[in-house]
């Protein structure tokens, strides 16, 4: 593996995006993050465990990446977008073929398209490989068949980790167990002025940010999982409709105010309202907008929906235990 070079945190790389017209003479910036460059064995054949591990000064892993043999559909994927971060042209036949596979994309749910990314971002190939870490943590949990609406006034609808501060971090390969370590440095945009206490202060109010949605997403996931489960019993007639109503009704009031499972399509939110797991999502998408110390209006906002998600916990845990009750019971019949 070849030494990283620095990281910025800046809005300024990963930009223009590739598709988008600009002046003959103007030039692209690089991707966002950091490039790590390393080199796997020619007789490489996806069977040899292989992971790439990011962690912060005192060892304390941030991410942790599985890697994977890639497949054909994957090389062509990375080719591409690799094209497109370093600047090369896009032919007319490959717009076409981009449109197609948007439209294709827009129609899979979130979690969907994070196991997608995920998936095209561990993919290796033997001899020398690029992976492009955002400097994010990991992805929080994801609502199982979510469909995020389009950015609210350019505000992501996302589930992504929070982004590291400035500092020293170090990159580790292992490869079937024969690890190779380099240093990464990540170094604030010098035109901007936040001290390293604003920025810890920032990550710290999006680690909790982080840390409510996780939890939130997986007590929905669990209230999904047992409603899925009540309304198969009702189909097989294990359970009458009689029996499951009051369950049910409990589980859609409770998920309903969670996570908007309503939404189908980009544009689900003009019929659909805002709910708990959206405005903490915003909230943290906002908060990513500046590299600087969060507001007392953004602090007080996560305290109120804070509140919410300890309230939100136990009705969940509460449908589902009544829920997993009648199906017990049903079961039993």
């Amino acid at each position: 593996m070849f030494a990283p070079q620095k990281a910025w945190l800046t809005h300024d790389y990963g930009l223009p995006d590739p598709d988008e017209r600009r002046p003959p003479d103007a030039g692209y910036n690089p991707p966002f993050g950091a490039t790590v460059f390393f080199h796997i064995p020619q007789d490489y054949d996806g069977k040899t465990p292989a992971t790439l591990e990011f962690s912060d000064a005192h060892g304390k892993v941030i991410r942790s990446i599985p890697l994977h043999l890639a497949t054909e559909k994957e090389k062509k994927d990375k080719e591409k977008a690799e094209g497109a971060a370093y600047g090369s042209e896009v032919q007319t036949s490959e717009h076409l073929e981009n449109a197609a596979e948007e439209a294709a994309e827009s129609e899979k749910s979130t979690d969907q398209k994070i196991r997608d990314k995920e998936a095209k971002l561990a993919a290796i190939e033997p001899g020398m490989n690029r992976l492009q870490w955002d400097l994010r943590y990991p992805y929080a949990t994801e609502v199982t068949g979510y469909h995020a609406p389009i950015a609210a006034g350019g505000l992501e609808d996302s589930v992504e980790g929070p982004v590291v501060v400035p500092g020293t971090y170090s990159v580790v390969l292992d490869y079937g167990g024969q690890k190779t370590q380099q240093s990464l440095t990540v170094a604030l945009d010098p035109r901007l002025h936040a001290t390293q206490q604003d920025l810890e202060a920032r990550l710290a109010l999006d680690l909790k940010i982080h840390a409510d949605l996780d939890a939130l997403n997986k007590d929905i996931n669990q209230a999904l999982a047992a409603r899925d489960k009540l309304q198969q019993a009702v189909s097989t007639q294990t359970v009458t409709d009689a029996q499951a109503t009051g369950a049910l009704d409990a589980l859609n009031r409770d998920i309903d105010s969670a996570a908007s499972m309503a939404i189908k399509s980009s544009e689900g939110d003009l019929l659909h309202g805002t709910r708990l797991r959206d405005h903490l999502a915003y909230l943290a998408a906002e908060i990513d907008l500046s590299y600087d110390r969060p507001t007392a209006s953004q602090e007080a906002v996560f305290r109120e929906l804070d509140q919410q998600v300890n309230e939100s916990k136990p009705k969940l845990e509460a449908d589902i235990s009544q829920a997993e009750g009648v199906a017990g019971v049903g079961a039993v019949r």
